[in-house]
């Protein structure tokens, strides 16, 4: 009763802001352990020939690498989870290690493969030194096949007939479920977690698998969390499919501060693949961001669970310019996957989980238009804003501004277009990126995209 009483006055409680200006930060998504080895002595069992083993990517090499990532001008970094995962499991494959961080064997130890506690804590330092937040990815709906708690403390997991038939009680892919509702679980899992980021300096946690566990429990979390890590502290949920619909629950009871866009990749490979037109995707880009004030979209174009765009794009790096153009100049809190910026394309599971690319297959003139559009969005306060008006929509061109000073234009022809208006002209604008081609003002090449900046009024 008392826990219903505390949702019932959050859900009519003024949702505020949150305090930092999370809506101007660029996320980069790393999973550790492919991402850059930087301590050879903790590669237990690694083979870089396994999709499915260790890679040996750990915190020193990320920690090592930082200055990469801010070169990019990415200002936040998301790394995977780093506790000690379960012992390998066989599948048809082979044995599928844990070296995403997602099957916990403990939330109080960190892997050792991935470091120690202080390593964390020293690139944390070192993230802040180079003006950049750290988001940790953590999982409170389950551990690990097999993990101890299956016979140390079974009475805090849901396991086999005891797993139920909603989302908040089935045991997600057979993995053993926390019974999240008991206060004791939740007791352990909050000092777990956020007494790292305390002891830390985390700026953020990316929350696995939140619609598999309730209302309440991300009520009370929010609320902890605030006490314990302060105001700015950013809770970014993953509700798997989410747009603004599925976002509006969670925000509305201000239970997180961002929820992971899903529905962004999705209409942007449909519009990009021709399974939509402009017209459809114009009406989406419009309405697609309309939410809670103080929340934010999270949009992204490729993560670990899904092939990435490029490789669903067939290779085609003039379209995924474009979709990098849409991801840099709409609302939201932008996340880049590890790799995507150099034209790292693996296809389905497991090939969506490749290691950062560092040697000559680096795709480097592509880095250099995420490059580009990222300071272009930093620099140009309408790209963060939420003014949004479609002006063309047809056939495979499209045409939209973002507040009073940007202009974008898109042609996903195979032929070129000119964007006409007797009220948009290119005297009064400035060609601020180009993902190809010379200079032609409002003339694309096909499959293209421009950035305009008004000059004057």
């Amino acid at each position: 009763m008392r826990r219903f009483l505390y949702a019932l006055i959050l859900s009519v409680m003024p949702i505020p802001a949150l305090a930092t200006e999370w809506r101007d930060e660029i996320i980069y998504f790393v999973m550790l352990d492919r991402f850059a080895d930087g301590d050879t002595s903790n590669n237990q069992g690694v083979d870089i020939d396994d999709p499915l083993a260790f890679h040996g990517g750990d915190l020193k090499g990320l920690a090592a690498n930082l200055p990469e990532i801010a070169d990019l001008g990415a200002t936040a970094v998301w790394l995977t989870p780093i506790v000690e995962q379960v012992n390998p499991v066989p599948n048809e494959h082979g044995l599928f290690h844990g070296h995403h961080g997602y099957w916990a064997n403990s939330f109080t130890r960190i892997d050792p493969r991935y470091g120690s506690e202080d390593d964390l804590r020293l690139l944390v330092e070192r993230a802040h030194e180079l003006g950049m937040k750290v988001i940790l990815d953590v999982v409170y709906n389950h551990v690990g096949y097999d993990a101890d708690w299956t016979k140390t403390r079974p009475e805090w997991l849901r396991q086999g007939d005891e797993c139920g038939g909603n989302a908040e009680t089935l045991c997600l892919a057979g993995l053993p479920d926390l019974r999240t509702e008991r206060d004791d679980v939740r007791q352990y899992l909050f000092d777990a977690h956020i007494g790292l980021a305390e002891r830390t300096g985390l700026d953020g946690f990316r929350l696995d698998t939140v619609k598999h566990i309730s209302h309440d429990f991300w009520q009370e979390h929010h609320r902890v969390v605030r006490e314990r890590l302060g105001p700015d502290f950013l809770l970014l949920g993953e509700v798997w499919g989410a747009d603004k619909y599925l976002a509006e629950p969670y925000f509305a009871s201000d239970e997180l501060d961002a929820i992971t866009d899903f529905a962004f990749r999705e209409q942007t490979l449909k519009f990009l693949n021709g399974v939509s037109d402009a017209s459809r995707f114009g009406r989406y880009l419009a309405k697609r961001h309309n939410v809670a004030e103080g929340k934010l979209l999270a949009p992204f174009l490729s993560n670990h669970d899904m092939p990435m765009l490029l490789a669903m794009l067939r290779g085609d790096v003039r379209k995924l310019n474009i979709a990098a153009t849409l991801l840099f100049t709409l609302e939201g809190l932008p996340i880049v996957t590890w790799g995507e910026e150099v034209g790292r394309r693996g296809g389905i599971w497991p090939d969506n989980r490749q290691d950062m690319v560092w040697d000559d297959r680096r795709d480097e003139v592509l880095r250099q238009s995420f490059q580009n559009l990222i300071a272009l969005r930093k620099a140009t306060p309408s790209l963060n804003g939420s003014e949004i008006e479609i002006l063309h929509a047809e056939g495979r061109a499209l045409a939209f501004t973002r507040g009073p000073e940007a202009l974008v234009l898109i042609n996903a022809h195979s032929d070129p277009w000119t964007f006409e208006s007797d009220v948009y002209n290119s005297s009064d604008w400035e060609i601020a990126y180009r993902s190809h081609g010379e200079n032609q003002g409002l003339h694309l090449l096909p499959v293209s995209t421009t950035v305009l900046i008004k000059t004057r009024s």
